[in-house]
């Protein structure tokens, strides 16, 4: 049967259990195996058809850049309780709205998104979801859209695919999996696009044993690898993030691994994502984990879980709440990731010679970045932060030597009795008792209170440019 008759019948065969979660908005994700597309319907309470707009992401907290996933958003359509159906009209931005008719209503949306050509067009491949060899690998923000102005309601969403097909979410990680179809109920928007959805024979799970939150491992690989050796990676990093920090702010947390052969010599195996309570990795098969190392590096792995205490829980304006239909413009990027690189490799690793590294980066800065401040920097690297690295690594290696001399000063001026760290976890109380974003001109007062320590010159000598 034709794959795109398929998943119409699948639609189709969707009853309206939604209306029993009144007021809540019920997402289906059908995927036909095989095919390169999968589905999305999105059903909710009535709403004039004048009002609607399906908006696709552009960005995701903590990508730092502009991704035109709309381009793999077609057959878009909305339909009304009599099952009348409106084709969508991509709009001026990131969106889709649908024809002017007079006093008609909709309550519900389909679209399908082309993994398959995502994949192609899409040179970085921590930007992309995947489809390979019994697997589908799901970045929500990359196939899940919403109505705009529905984004805070609960979600219901279930998952319907091939029925030997196991289903694995970080929402609710588990080892034991339900195949064919599965349901999860989210607290809104922002949580349904962070999360991560695998599907597939293909993918391995592996739970890790006495941690002090369920710790999981999936990995979908074209080689052989060995998931036992990345799980003791993973609970090595993860027991010294948690003694450094002192506490664990996750429910859960997922490490995703892809190991893929490349599609081309253009496409780029080796950036990692952080997301709230999981990261994920794809890199070439060439990177494969397959034996026990005592001296592995574990320095990405350490450094994007250290990312959910910050920025995924403490961060300034910008990052959220999020602006899904533009990349926001993020003045905090370099503590974002500064601030985590010195933790993670010199305080966590003891990995002194990183000093070395990061002022060699800003030697070696072109003059268009030594000449912004900080704060422009980070303007710039809002959608450019790996699209041109050298403002990705000046940003961190910026960020990274002011926790450095902050280290120094806090340490001198209390007499050993404090440090850096305690300056991080002002941040993160801080932002627990606001429950809000710090603004740029609150940062350096938060850290001075939080170390009893007047830091304001250091902060004013690195706001400035490098020339």
């Amino acid at each position: 049967m034709n794959k795109i008759l398929q998943l119409c019948l699948i639609f189709i065969s969707v009853t309206y259990a939604f209306s029993q979660n009144k007021g809540s908005v019920k997402y289906t994700l059908n995927y036909v195996e095989n095919s390169d597309k999968v589905l999305i319907t999105i059903h909710f309470d009535s709403l004039s058809i004048n009002t609607v707009k399906l908006i696709i992401p552009r960005s995701a907290p903590g990508t730092y850049e502009l991704t035109n996933y709309s381009s793999f958003v077609d057959n878009v359509k909305a339909y009304t309780s009599s099952n009348k159906n409106i084709e969508g009209n991509i709009g001026e931005g990131s969106y889709f709205t649908f024809s002017d008719v007079k006093n008609l209503y909709i309550s519900s949306i389909t679209y399908q998104v082309d993994i398959s050509k995502m994949e192609t067009t899409l040179l970085g491949s921590y930007a992309s979801s995947k489809r390979r060899k019994n697997y589908v690998g799901i970045l929500g923000y990359s196939v899940f859209g919403f109505v705009e102005g529905l984004e805070k309601k609960q979600i219901v969403l279930d998952i319907n695919t091939a029925r030997d097909w196991p289903i694995f979410s970080t929402l609710r990680p588990q080892k034991e999996r339900k195949r064919g179809a599965d349901s999860y109920f989210i607290e809104n928007y922002a949580v349904l696009a962070d999360g991560q959805y695998l599907l597939g024979k293909g993918v391995e799970i592996y739970q890790i044993t006495n941690t002090k939150i369920p710790l999981f491992v999936a990995v979908y690989a074209e080689t052989e690898i060995n998931i036992r050796e990345i799980g003791r990676r993973v609970l090595k990093s993860f027991n010294k993030l948690t003694s450094y920090f002192g506490f664990v702010p996750m429910p859960h947390y997922t490490v995703c691994y892809e190991f893929l052969s490349p599609i081309s010599k253009r496409h780029d195996y080796g950036f990692s994502m952080e997301h709230l309570n999981s990261m994920t990795a794809s890199f070439n098969i060439s990177k494969a984990i397959t034996n026990y190392d005592s001296n592995a590096n574990i320095g990405s792995i350490v450094h994007h879980i250290a990312h959910s205490w910050i920025p995924l829980r403490s961060y300034g304006t910008g990052y959220r709440p999020f602006e899904w239909q533009t990349a926001p413009l993020i003045e905090t990027i370099w503590l974002n990731e500064g601030f985590i690189w010195y933790i993670s490799y010199y305080t966590i690793l003891d990995n002194k010679q990183i000093i070395k590294f990061f002022n060699e980066i800003l030697d070696n800065a072109p003059d268009y970045i030594k000449k912004k401040s900080l704060r422009e920097l980070s303007l710039l690297g809002s959608t450019q932060y790996s699209m041109d690295f050298r403002i990705g690594k000046n940003l961190f290696s910026r960020g990274a030597l002011l926790a450095h001399d902050l280290d120094i000063l806090i340490f001198e001026e209390t007499g050993g009795q404090k440090s850096f760290k305690d300056a991080i976890l002002g941040l993160l109380k801080w932002t627990e008792v606001n429950k809000r974003a710090f603004r740029y001109d609150e940062i350096a007062s938060i850290i001075s209170k939080s170390v009893h320590v007047d830091v304001s010159k250091m902060w004013e000598k690195w706001q400035k440019p490098m020339r």
